[in-house]
C-alpha cells in the first residue's frame, strides 16, 4: 500500500520583482523593491502622498495577483486561520491501492486535527507452535516397543547365568540388616505400580497436547530401557531374596526358547502378580522403580499446579511404592538408587533441551548435543515452540458435550 500526497509542492508567494523576505514589513520601503516609485514633483508632502497611494495600490495588486495562486498551492490555509476545514478528506489527499483489504486497513479519524488511523491486523502464525504430529507419536511407540523387546530378550538370557542360590547368597544390604525380608511387599509395590502408571496415561489422554506427552514418554522410557537392558546384561548380580520363585535353567538359549520367554513375560507385563514373572537376574537397575519415578514426574509435569495435593499424592505412593520393594528384598539398595538417579536426570535433560530453542541446535557451547540420542531427539522435538503449558483436562472425545470445557492452564 502506497500513500501519496497530491499536493507535494506548497511553494510560496513570490512578489513581483525581487523577492520579499519573509520577515520584512510591508511599507514604504519594502515596496520600492517591489515597484519602482516615480520620481517626487513636489514636496515632501506631495512625495507622501503619492508613495502611499502607489504602496496601497501596490499591496492590492500584489494580493490580486497571489490570492489565486495562494488556494492552488497551499490548499491547507483555506478555510478559517486554524486550518480546521482546510483538509481535504481522505479521499482527496490520500489514495488506497485496489489491492489493498476490502476492509479499509487505512481509515482516516474524525478528529479535526487529521490524524490518520492504521488498523494493522495481528500476525498470523503460519505454524502451530506446538504441532501435533501424530506420526511421530506412532514412531515413538514402535520405537518403545523395540526397546521393551530388547529388555525382556536381556533377561531371557540373564536368567541362564544368574548365579547358583545355593552357592551364592545374597550381597550385603544395608537395608535388608535394618528391616529383615517381607515377600508381601512386593504383591503392595505392584499394586501401587498399576495405579500410578494408568494414572500417568489417563493425564496424557486428557492433556491438550496428548500426541506431544505421549511421544515423549515413548522416547523417554526407551531410552530408560536401554540402558537397563545393557546395564542388566553386563552384570549379573546373585538373587537378593531367599524365598521368591525362579524358574529352573534349561541350559538352553536357542531362539525358540528365548522368544517363548519374551512372550511369557510380555502378557505379565513384567509384574510378578500376574504370574508370568518368574525369570531373575533383573537387577541394575529396578524397573519397578523406573516406573513409579517416571509415573510421578509426568503427573507433576503437566497436571496444573494448583493441584499439589495430587503431586504430593503421587510422590508418596512413589516413595511407598520403593520402600515396598525393598522391604520385600527383590532388589538391592544399589538397583532403587541408580533407578531413581538414571530416570529423573534424563527426564530432566529431555525436559530442558525440549523448552529452549538454543539447546536444539549444534554448537560448541551446547555439549548436551554430544549425546547419542540427540539427533533422534531433534527429530521428534525440533517442532515444538517451547515449553508445553498445563492445559489439563481437555477432553478428547466429541462427546458427550458436557465434557468439552475450556482446557485450564494455571
Amino acid at each position: 500500500m502506497v500513500l501519496e500526497p497530491k499536493f507535494a509542492d506548497y511553494g510560496s508567494i513570490q512578489s513581483i520583482g525581487e523577492a520579499v523576505p519573509d520577515s520584512a514589513p510591508i511599507g514604504r520601503d519594502s515596496l520600492s523593491t517591489v515597484l519602482p516609485l516615480p520620481p517626487a514633483k513636489g514636496g515632501n508632502d506631495s512625495l507622501e502622498d503619492t508613495s502611499g497611494t502607489i504602496a496601497v495600490a501596490a499591496h492590492n495588486t500584489i494580493v490580486n495577483m497571489t490570492q489565486v495562486d495562494l488556494y492552488q498551492r497551499q490548499p491547507l490555509l483555506q478555510g478559517d486561520k486554524w486550518g480546521h476545514a482546510s483538509h481535504p478528506p481522505a479521499s482527496d489527499g490520500y489514495y488506497i491501492d485496489d489491492d489493498d483489504d476490502d476492509q479499509n486497513i487505512l481509515r482516516k479519524s474524525q478528529e479535526p486535527n487529521g490524524i490518520i488511523k492504521i488498523n494493522i491486523p495481528p500476525p498470523v502464525r503460519e505454524e502451530p507452535k506446538f504441532p501435533q504430529e501424530r506420526w511421530k507419536m506412532l514412531v515413538a511407540l514402535v520405537i518403545f516397543f523395540f526397546s521393551s523387546l530388547l529388555v525382556l530378550i536381556s533377561l531371557a538370557t540373564v536368567h541362564e547365568r544368574v548365579p547358583d542360590r545355593k552357592t551364592y547368597g545374597p550381597l550385603p544390604d544395608i537395608f535388608y540388616d535394618i528391616l529383615g525380608a517381607h515377600d508381601w511387599g512386593l504383591t503392595v509395590s505392584e499394586y501401587l505400580i498399576i495405579v500410578a502408571f494408568n494414572s500417568m496415561i489417563v493425564v496424557i489422554i486428557l492433556h491438550k497436547h496428548r500426541f506431544i506427552l505421549a511421544r515423549r514418554l515413548f522416547l523417554i522410557m526407551s531410552l530408560l530401557y536401554m540402558y537397563r537392558a545393557l546395564t542388566m546384561f553386563v552384570t549379573v548380580l546373585p538373587i537378593s531374596s531367599t524365598t521368591y520363585y525362579c524358574s529352573p535353567k534349561n541350559n538352553n538359549t536357542s531362539t525358540l526358547e528365548m522368544a517363548k520367554r519374551v512372550l511369557d513375560m510380555l502378557s505379565g507385563m513384567g509384574l510378578s502378580i500376574n504370574g508370568k514373572q518368574t525369570y531373575c537376574g533383573d537387577f541394575i537397575y529396578s524397573g519397578h522403580t523406573l516406573t513409579l519415578v517416571i509415573s510421578y514426574l509426568f503427573i507433576a509435569e503437566y497436571t496444573p499446579k494448583k493441584l499439589y495435593p495430587v503431586h504430593w499424592l503421587y510422590w508418596l505412593i512413589a516413595v511407598v511404592g520403593v520402600f515396598m520393594l525393598q522391604l520385600s528384598r527383590s532388589h538391592y539398595t544399589i538397583d532403587v538408587i541408580l533407578a531413581y538417579y538414571v530416570t529423573t536426570r534424563i527426564f530432566w535433560i529431555f525436559h530442558t533441551m525440549a523448552n529452549n530453542v538454543t539447546l536444539k541446535q549444534h554448537s560448541e557451547k551446547n555439549l548436551l548435543a554430544r549425546m547419542w540420542w540427540f539427533n533422534c531427539f531433534l527429530y521428534f522435538e525440533g517442532n515444538v515452540g517451547g515449553q508445553v503449558p498445563r492445559q489439563w483436562p481437555d477432553w478428547p472425545f466429541p462427546w458427550p458435550r458436557r465434557f468439552q470445557t475450556k482446557s485450564r492452564d494455571s
